[in-house]
């Protein structure tokens, strides 16, 4: 009799840790299944206001276009009526194109920068990537052999365009992206042979990182830099009269 009662007694015991293993992990799986319905709710939240910031900048973007052309109209305008002096409004165009407020396009060169394909293997201890010191120093380069208009994969460099990494990529000012891994493309208007001799020059393009990478210069008659998606800042600086 003793030993069936210790039998029912392990029985009621085991059903009892049944049910609340049972139970337990009822709890845990509708613990998790509510934190993956919350990260699900704050990752499109998350989507929806980088979304909205993204519209915003592109209505803002938006506007400054359609301000500059009416400014360049009333310009042009003006200059016919004679209001404004011809070399007032030559000095003004010429302004906005080193300033990068305006598309230009003229004779150059483009830079080619391609990752060899086994800079970036799996079983290499260190990855030698371009950093921002190398584009730097290409685009200091560039300037000093007198480069009128610079962009990198499209995005346009002006006076306070900063180039810094970001994670895995290089920033490009505030809205640029570079990734070292994938092509980058430097374009340069001035001189072509003197930009071309200027890249050519010692050691320039095998400084830094760069001697890991294929370089590949190319001249050209005309090319086409876009405008800077940013507006130059000027909150502090003031004229010295």
């Amino acid at each position: 009799m003793k030993r069936l009662y210790s039998q029912i007694a392990v029985a009621i015991v085991c059903a009892l840790l049944g049910f609340f293993l049972s139970y337990q992990f009822k709890l845990i799986s509708s613990r998790e299944e509510k934190n993956k319905q919350q990260s699900t709710y704050a990752a499109t939240d998350i989507l929806k206001e980088v979304e909205s910031l993204k519209a915003e900048r592109d209505d803002v973007k938006k506007q400054n276009e359609d301000l500059q052309a009416q400014l360049k109209k009333i310009e042009d305008e003006a200059a016919k009526s004679g209001e404004v002096d011809l070399n007032i409004k030559k000095e003004l165009d010429n302004a906005r194109m080193i300033t990068g407020a305006v598309d230009v396009k003229g004779q150059g060169i483009i830079l080619h920068i391609v990752p060899k394909n086994d800079i970036f293997s799996s079983n290499k201890e260190s990855v030698v990537a371009l950093t921002d010191i190398d584009l730097v120093h290409i685009v200091n380069s560039l300037f000093y052999s007198r480069a009128e208009a610079i962009s990198i994969n499209d995005y346009r460099i002006t006076p306070q365009t900063g180039i810094k990494p970001s994670g895995n990529v290089l920033s490009i000012g505030s809205e640029g992206r570079v990734d070292p891994r994938q092509e980058i493309i430097v374009k340069a208007i001035g001189d072509k042979e003197v930009l071309k001799g200027g890249l050519l020059f010692a050691d320039t393009l095998n400084m830094g990182n760069l001697g890991s990478y294929k370089r590949e210069i190319e001249q050209s008659d005309e090319i086409i830099i876009k405008k800077s998606v940013k507006g130059l800042n000027s909150n502090y600086i003031k004229s010295v009269k």
